[in-house]
């Protein structure tokens, strides 16, 4: 780019502030204006009135106007520091094209004296009717913006209908088979085709190995290591892999056959107003036209863990000891935490001991007003119990494993024994209401005088509040039906018992994770030794074919806080 015009000696004379020079080149084709050629006019614009610019340009390639998270903010900011007297653009749809952000943007730069001038748009703004042509410029180009965004809102749709992605080009693991390909024969070179995806025989295996090691807890990190270094393999761009790349491209889910897209009805502006994500992360997956690299399971199982890394706390992720980030206070439902200390004694004293022991985390971190007892456990007397307790949970062929002998195991109740007869129970009342419900309307339709004014909406609602009232029994029973069983971890608690010592920290607290939510602990002085510092602990465990006794039946968050399961979300207390 050539360098920006220097002003005359009479302009620095005047001690006449610089303007800055903003240069954005859009991300539409139509509108990818050069940045030399945008400068080439600014600088003649500068010529002609004499006016001193700021160096260097701001300038933001393959920049929407649609909304301001970009660098037009510097160059506000340079005019509110009074470094710059105003903003010089190409035009004045390089400034924005969003009415409110064009709108918020002048009255920030305005509000400090500062003016916005076109180079090939000359106006005086400061009238009355220049006022009004700029903001005909700017409404014209929001419609144009508006316009270009539902004709592509269009082409993906119709893209989406095909079953085929909405931006289209290449994707790895596949070969992409475009809809237009150059051929001399064919009339004005171009030949036409069904778009398609075919596997690719190298690359489709390290897209499954890629899902199946991220499944085995490895980072994205890691697999970008991997792929860089001991496959070199490149992007569909022939770049280096970078974490946040593994991650876009594992969480699409293409090589899974599914699209990865925006819930047409969320109203977060994604797409529009900011380009990141989505802040209420609602994404949906549609069935794509490309053959699947990975399993149905796989995806499933690779979804299930990007959940569950998403509602551990960053240091719980990579598990130090076995109960990371699945130990739990009893009193108040907060997390236990390691704490480490120290030898007290002998030719050690002093030493440390990483993870020596469990406190509560609210105690701690919060005082005792946050949890009154709090608690104070040994972490080795902490896994004791979690390994007995799988014990009892396991066949007798495994029990010799722990020393300790096992408890007779008493049968405990199925929270899926009930549903057979609660779903008919429901099923019926369903369907005794819909028949009341047609009742209700053929009634009013054949003697509208027959009921009084407002009874017949007051019935009509109740009964359609008390069919919404069993459709949501309805909705628990298949909650509870999901649950799996305590057969279906049988196998998995067996290998890990019988492996238990030959496991790494890492590993017991991965097959920990599969099959229980927590272990929930409390620590009690002795009644006949008050007064010391012997304590009594007691756990609880909850596992995974049982419902999260701790968690909110509507809302599926922790109840937080000692005393009764009542959740402090005022929608749920409602409900």
């Amino acid at each position: 780019m050539t360098s920006l015009y220097v002003p005359p000696a009479s302009a620095a004379l005047r001690g006449e502030l610089p303007w800055v020079v903003y240069i954005r080149v859009s991300t539409w084709r139509e509108e990818k204006i050069s940045p030399e050629l945008q400068e080439s006019a600014i600088r003649q614009w500068a010529a002609r009135t004499g006016r001193p610019l700021l160096e260097p340009a701001i300038v933001d390639l393959d920049a929407t106007g649609r909304n301001f998270n970009r660098k037009i903010q510097q160059a506000i900011e340079l005019v509110e520091a009074r470094k710059a007297r105003g903003i010089v653009v190409w035009r004045f749809s390089r400034f924005g094209r969003n009415r409110t952000g064009n709108a918020v943007a002048l009255a920030r730069l305005e509000g400090v004296g500062g003016e916005l001038e076109s180079a090939t748009e000359p106006l005086d703004a400061k009238t009355a009717v220049g006022e009004l042509q700029r903001e005909m410029i700017f409404a014209f180009g929001n419609f144009e913006s508006n316009r270009a965004g539902e004709q592509w809102k269009e082409t993906h749709e119709h893209r989406r209908k095909l079953m085929l992605p909405a931006t289209g080009g290449q994707r790895f693991g596949y070969i992409w088979h475009p809809r237009r390909v150059p051929d001399a024969t064919a009339p004005g070179g171009w030949r036409l085709q069904d778009e398609r995806y075919e596997v690719h025989p190298e690359n489709a295996s390290i897209a499954e190995e890629l899902y199946d090691r991220k499944i085995n807890l490895e980072g994205f990190g890691g697999l970008a290591h991997w792929l860089n270094d001991e496959l070199g393999v490149l992007t569909r761009y022939g770049n280096r892999w970078k974490p946040n790349t593994v991650q876009r491209y594992l969480d699409s889910g293409f090589a899974a056959g599914v699209l990865r897209t925006h819930d047409p009805e969320c109203g977060c502006g994604y797409g529009t107003l900011r380009t990141d994500k989505c802040k209420e992360d609602r994404v949906i997956y549609l069935p794509g036209a490309q053959p699947a690299i990975i399993t149905p399971p796989e995806w499933e199982a690779y979804l299930e863990h990007r959940r569950d890394i998403k509602s551990r706390p960053p240091r719980t992720r990579k598990a130090t000891y076995t109960l990371t980030g699945i130990g739990g206070h009893g009193h108040c439902r907060g997390t236990a935490v390691f704490r480490n200390d120290r030898v007290r004694s002998g030719e050690n004293k002093g030493t440390p001991i990483r993870g020596h022991h469990l406190v509560c985390s609210n105690n701690k971190m919060q005082g005792k007003s946050a949890c009154e007892p709090g608690l104070y456990l040994l972490r080795t007397e902490a896994e004791k119990n979690v390994l007995q307790w799988l014990a009892d949970k396991v066949a007798e062929d495994v029990d010799a494993l722990v020393p300790e002998p096992r408890k007779e195991r008493t049968p405990e109740a199925d929270p899926r024994a009930r549903t057979i007869q609660d779903r008919a129970r429901i099923e019926a009342q369903i369907a005794r209401l819909d028949a009341a419900i047609n009742r209700l309307v053929v009634d009013n339709a054949m003697d509208p005088e027959k009921f009084p004014e407002g009874a017949f909406e007051s019935a009509r609602n109740q009964l359609v509040k008390s069919k919404g009232e069993a459709l949501d029994d309805l909705k628990k029973l298949a909650e509870v039906e999901a649950i799996p069983t305590r057969e279906k971890f049988r196998p998995l608690m067996v290998g890990l018992l019988e492996e238990w010592k030959t496991f790494s920290n890492e590993e017991r607290n991965a097959m920990l994770r599969q099959v229980i939510w927590r272990v929930a602990m409390t620590t009690t002085p002795a009644p006949e030794r008050i007064g010391r510092n012997t304590l009594v602990a007691t756990f609880e465990v909850h596992p995974k074919w049982e419902p999260d006794p701790w968690k909110c039946k509507k809302c599926g968050k922790v109840i937080p806080g000692p005393g009764p399961l009542v959740c402090p979300n005022e929608k749920c207390q409602r409900a």
